[in-house]
């Protein structure tokens, strides 16, 4: 819940911080902001709308076996909810250096190398190449947009 408030906020000042460029390029960020906007504070009020699922009652298990299960279980989705955190953070770091289309690769790659199934690594690198193939073709060659080009270019 408290993620999802602060991407809130993170949305709202990118549509901000785009109200200086010139029209014709702050339509694009201001969109984009928009949307993720929206679609965080609907996921945020289905958190708050969703009531808890009861739980059915587990046969043939104790409450020992049940403890360590969960703890587990909490330990992995952490160390998960942590990964995509820096998943997020290194590709953003690599989009504000060398541009977007960089931050599109790293971060699929990232997404489907480190969370993904072990066995399908392969198979979801290649997805992960193929949708930032596609992104820059219809940005780039299509529309006409500079996805290459952060600081360091």
């Amino acid at each position: 819940m408290w993620c999802k408030i602060a991407l809130l906020f993170v949305f709202s000042a990118f549509y901000l911080l785009a109200n200086p460029l010139p029209e014709e390029s702050r339509e694009f960020p201001q969109l984009l902001a928009v949307m993720s906007f929206a679609l965080a504070a609907i996921a945020l009020v289905l958190d708050f709308t969703r009531g808890e699922a009861p739980q059915g009652e587990i046969l043939d298990v104790d409450d020992t076996e049940l403890k360590v299960q969960d703890a587990g279980r909490r330990r992995l989705r952490r160390k998960r909810y942590c990964q995509s955190w820096v998943i997020v953070l290194v590709s953003t770091g690599v989009g504000y250096l060398v541009g977007f289309l960089f931050t599109s690769l790293c971060l699929l790659l990232g997404f489907a190398l480190v969370l993904g199934r072990k066995e399908k690594r392969v198979f979801n690198a290649i997805v992960a190449v193929a949708t930032t193939g596609v992104v820059y073709l219809a940005f780039v060659v299509v529309m006409k947009v500079p996805l290459v080009g952060g600081l360091a270019w």
